[in-house]
């Protein structure tokens, strides 16, 4: 028995490639599922990184003042401040990932360039500015992005205080240099890290709930579809009939309900055998096969009985044009050239005042009934003029 394993660079790597950019997925549809979402969480991310940078250089301005560190920290935080109420109040109205990425990033730099600027004019790498430092590279993971963007953004801020700083190492003490950068480097595996982790857990979850989302809609499917026939069943169209009506209604179409079942449906089963009939059954669901499944339907309310939803012009039509098609549709003919043909009442369902399913129901049954009476094989509607008779 040979055991095989993983390559452990291997999985690093796939790992780490996973990680590089929040919407890569491999699933398919998961990207579109995952999308808004990582987009509002993102937006709570950038709107949590700009606060808490708020109260950290509202604090430091206070600091600065109380310890009287000069007003150029003073005034250096007290504008930092500014920018991050703005991006805290922008955050809620920009509708783009990458514009979220972006104000998350300008604050970052903005904040790192000020406190460039700061060190180079104060020529000391006081402590104040090394906690400023520290603080805003640890700020990296509070937005949910990937570590690409994660990357850019805190080697953005190394490279500026490294170049800035040895650059003009003339003015600052060789210890306060290293010290710099030591914190630096640390601050950034710690957040690249936290941010790598975090993403592998915010993915997870994302393609857990997609596929909790998608076998419950699965199964929610298979409940409100007949096993037979594949058609709609009762029980969905009377949860899905009144958003269906509402629909066509909006759409400014008339919308119909059509009730139906097979002529001698019993004396088919009896003479030829129940796979006769099922035969029946399924070509009957086959021949309105083109409806649309969204704003029209064919459903089987049970045994061979059937219900319509159907919108826009000539309904009755339609109707006659699909019936016609249901002997091509059978499997195998039927003995001795035998046609099966439907009785079907029709009733539109007005905008003002539309009946419950219960009610158009009772309508249409009513209208069955009569095309029964009549001999069969015939459509009866309430709107002769509208919709035939």
């Amino acid at each position: 028995m040979v055991t095989t394993m993983k390559n452990p660079t291997a999985m690093m790597m796939n790992e780490l490639s996973g990680a590089w950019s929040c919407t890569a997925f491999r699933a398919p549809g998961l990207r579109e599922y995952a999308e808004p979402l990582i987009k509002e969480e993102t937006r709570r991310g950038v709107a949590l990184l700009s606060l808490l940078a708020l109260l950290f250089l509202a604090l430091a301005t206070a600091l600065s003042a109380a310890f009287h560190l000069g007003t150029a920290y003073t005034y250096t935080y007290s504008l930092l401040c500014v920018l991050a109420l703005h991006i805290r109040l922008s955050s809620g109205k920009v509708g783009q990932l990458r514009e979220l990425y972006l104000l998350a990033m300008l604050l970052l730099v903005a904040c790192g360039s000020s406190l460039v600027l700061l060190a180079q004019r104060s020529g000391q790498l006081h402590a104040m500015l090394l906690l400023s430092v520290a603080v805003l590279i640890m700020l990296v993971p509070m937005v949910p992005w990937g570590l690409r963007e994660a990357a850019l953004t805190t080697g953005a801020i190394y490279l500026m205080f490294t170049a800035s700083t040895w650059l003009s190492r003339v003015h600052f003490a060789a210890l306060d240099l290293w010290v710099l950068q030591c914190l630096m480097l640390v601050a950034a595996v710690i957040s690249l890290a936290l941010v790598a982790r975090a993403l592998a857990l915010r993915k997870h979850d994302l393609a857990m709930r997609f596929r909790l989302e998608q076998t419950q809609r699965d199964l929610t499917e298979m409940v409100n579809r007949d096993h037979l026939t594949g058609a709609w069943n009762r029980r969905h169209i009377e949860h899905d009939f009144d958003r269906t009506v509402a629909q066509h209604h909006a759409a400014g179409l008339e919308s119909y309900f059509g009730l139906f079942d097979i002529d001698r449906f019993k004396s088919i089963n009896d003479s030829f055998g129940h796979g006769s009939g099922d035969a029946v059954l399924r070509a009957v669901c086959d021949a309105f096969s083109s409806l649309s499944g969204d704003s029209e339907y064919l459903a089987r309310l049970g045994g061979d009985e059937f219900a319509l939803l159907m919108c826009g012009l000539e309904v009755r039509a339609r109707i006659a044009a699909a019936l016609e098609t249901v002997v091509d549709r059978l499997e195998t003919p039927l003995p001795g050239g035998v046609v099966p043909t439907v009785s079907l009442g029709l009733v539109r369902l007005p905008a003002d005042g539309c009946p419950s399913f219960d009610q158009a129901y009772k309508q249409a049954d009513e209208l069955l009934y009569q095309a029964k009476h009549a001999g069969g094989n015939t459509i009866r509607s309430s709107l002769p003029h509208e919709v035939g008779a």
